[in-house]
């Protein structure tokens, strides 16, 4: 399964991060020994309250049930002030800064909700479910009911895997309706044109101004923008200075500004003044704001720059600096552009002017050219395959609510042996019985996808405006998949009603021996 987790990670971190793929390392005996030192002591942790809890149990109350009884009709007030606590501490943690660069806010108390849920359940469902779902139905009530200590645990682990699922589907949504907003209003060019690399890991290479030239001699070309960028260190990390043609890009580009409410304004003040313009990571992590005065090493040495603007950005997280193309001249060394961005006349084919670009550029230079539309849907098509891990939180979340659901039937059923031979004997079928523990299974998992669904959603909020913006500094618009949280809820749901299965026809096999062997 680990194994199975880094190849669905590998993906995603070579699409977004790096260019080679995570590698499978081998399962040697220092991490088996590993996980084992780990993994028997905290299970022996585990054991010791419940150990001690049994342990107290006087043998008489056991016998006839006491601590069922009791259970049942007593709120479960220690579980309810434990979450209210946790969650209370959860929204504390989420208002702290991030720590070290690393986000430390989170969501608790989720998993001491579930006794509090069951008891609900069990004072305000019995009616509907005898009105709805028969004998069967008012049975399957009685007994989730009376096993409220011991369904708790099991639940709370489901309930905590679905709103993880819940919590990553909303983010992962959101942030995908954010960049397909942001591509599609930033994206204003019509024509891309990219060097080639020299080589799977080398850079790309630089476009001449002859090539340049050829470009811009077509009829159709109106205007060009190129972009140059270098990695230089700054307070402690690495960030991208960057510059462009702030004239054409005032004149036919659309930034998405997020501070001063006039960016265009200050662009042009940041074109004569010398100024740059940053990314919203950058302003996030290193505290920047409009009119500050930042200090950039260059080869000429360090050199004062004030913030003219904040823009949005998604396509670096460690955040970018541009200035327009002569002041970078003026601190940098001379270099050309890896690509250009190509601007048409109004109502030329982009597909026919690319294509008569390419036949004047002749086959010595090579140069990849890109329409608009084109260019929308790669980056769309590498989210999608960045993110596709999260379609597999799915199956996930399923096959663990269907293990978790049998076993817990499983033990119940049990359990209730002679209550279930008792059944017989009174007159009930094989098939009454199978409903009875479907119908059981089928409710566990309603209420733990309710309380994933709640659980995950304010999780969301919490990844979206406190984590995401804490590890990366991009601020993402909140967007609600509701079709894929309508098929995960079906999915459960049918999942745990199957999972009731092998429960249900051990179950129907119990008889009037079952009786006899217990005494």
């Amino acid at each position: 399964m680990a194994h199975g987790a880094v190849r669905l990670t590998s993906s995603t971190v070579s699409q977004f991060w790096v260019a080679s793929a995570a590698t499978v390392p081998p399962l040697d005996p220092g991490m088996i020994a590993l996980a084992f030192g780990v993994g028997v002591p905290l299970a022996l942790i585990a054991a010791a309250a419940p150990a001690v809890e049994a342990a107290r149990v006087p043998p008489l109350a056991a016998v006839r049930g006491d601590r069922d009884i009791e259970a049942r009709t007593r709120f479960p007030w220690y579980p309810f002030t434990g979450a209210v606590a946790l969650f209370a501490l959860g929204a504390w943690l989420a208002s702290w800064p991030p720590v070290h660069n690393l986000p430390v806010g989170g969501m608790l108390g989720a998993a001491c909700l579930m006794p509090v849920v069951l008891y609900t359940f069990r004072q305000g469902a019995g009616e509907a479910m005898g009105r709805w779902l028969g004998v069967e139905g008012r049975l399957a009530h009685a007994n989730l009911g009376s096993a409220i200590p011991r369904l708790s645990i099991s639940l709370a682990a489901l309930g905590v895997s679905l709103a993880m699922m819940v919590a990553i589907a909303v983010m992962v949504g959101s942030f995908r309706e954010t960049v397909a907003y942001w591509v599609g209003q930033t994206l204003q060019a019509d024509l891309f044109v990219s060097a080639a690399r020299g080589g799977p890991m080398a850079r790309r290479g630089t476009i001449s101004e002859e090539t340049e030239a050829i470009l811009r001699a077509h009829p159709a070309v109106v205007a060009i923008d190129g972009f140059i960028g270098v990695e230089t260190p700054y307070e402690g990390s690495v960030v991208t200075v960057g510059a462009g043609r702030f004239d054409v890009l005032l004149e036919h580009g659309a930034l998405q500004f997020k501070a001063p409410a006039d960016g265009r304004a200050a662009l042009a003040t940041a074109a004569a003044t010398g100024g740059v313009v940053v990314t919203e990571s950058f302003s996030l992590k290193h505290e920047v704001d409009v009119g500050d005065r930042i200090e950039l090493p260059t080869p000429r040495g360090p050199a004062p720059f004030t913030v003219e603007a904040i823009y949005f950005d998604y396509s670096n997280d460690r955040g970018i600096v541009v200035m327009n193309d002569t002041t970078f001249a003026r601190h940098f060394d001379p270099r050309r552009p890896a690509g250009l961005t190509l601007y048409l006349e109004p109502g030329a084919d982009p597909i026919r002017v690319g294509d008569e670009l390419r036949s004047a550029l002749g086959p010595d230079r090579r140069l990849f050219i890109t329409t608009n539309g084109t260019l929308r849907a790669t980056v769309l098509e590498i989210f999608d395959s960045t993110f596709a891990i999260t379609w597999a939180l799915e199956a996930i979340a399923v096959a663990v609510a269907m293990f978790g659901i049998a076993a817990t039937l499983l033990t119940l059923a049990l359990e209730r042996r002679r209550e279930i031979a008792a059944l017989r004997l009174a007159g009930a079928e094989r098939r009454h019985v199978r409903r009875m523990i479907m119908i059981e299974a089928g409710v566990l998992g309603v209420v733990t996808q309710g309380v994933g669904l709640v659980v995950g959603m304010a999780l969301s909020l919490i990844l979206i405006y406190v984590i995401n913006v804490q590890s990366f500094g991009w601020t993402i618009q909140f967007h609600l998949p509701s079709a894929f949280l309508a098929q995960s809820t079906a999915a459960v749901i049918v999942a745990t009603a199957l999972a009731g299965l092998w429960p249900a026809r051990l179950a129907s096999r119990f008889t009037l021996t079952d009786l006899g062997e217990e005494e």
